[in-house]
């Protein structure tokens, strides 16, 4: 499975100093140069700047050939680049938070799953504690979502 990141997953998975859960869930995972221009934005948390600045072996950065024009005008760089590299390389999963970021990328066909996913996979292998992950991830981080849809991302990790 080709698995393609988008920033803002890694943002949340460095500050909870939980990088390691991708490799786990994914083995490898692709991310424009784009998006590792945005982790090492003098703004980005720390850790992630850190991780940014010597990515690990099973993340893949590559260069976008081309992004399409309605990528651009709607969406960041890193966004509109992650879904271009999707097309590019075939991927099947997108892993990306933000809500226009999504829906460009649904109506592109992928799959996609952002850190509530992620921290739901884990929390089901018995990785970490769902809901305590949550509260760190709500108290720490700018990430806001409503009780509703982190009990669905848990509920849609159970089902599977």
């Amino acid at each position: 499975m080709i698995v393609v990141s988008d920033t803002t997953p890694l943002r949340y998975l460095a500050v909870l100093g939980h990088l390691d859960l991708l490799p786990r869930l994914f083995d490898r995972v692709h991310c424009p140069s784009a998006v590792i221009q945005e982790c090492l934005h003098p703004r980005a948390p720390s850790a992630l700047r850190k991780w940014a600045e010597q990515p690990p072996d099973w993340l893949i950065v590559t260069e976008v050939a081309e992004v399409e024009a309605d990528l651009r005008d709607v969406l960041d760089a890193g966004e509109a680049a992650a879904i271009a590299l999707a097309q590019q390389l075939r991927a099947e999963v997108i892993l990306i938070d933000e809500r226009e970021g999504r829906r460009c990328a649904l109506a592109r066909g992928f799959i996609t799953a952002g850190t509530l996913n992620i921290l739901a996979q884990a929390g089901r292998s018995e990785w970490l504690d769902y809901l305590a992950i949550i509260e760190r991830l709500k108290t720490e981080t700018n990430f806001r979502a409503s009780q509703t849809v982190i009990d669905s991302a848990w509920a849609a990790s159970t089902s599977r």
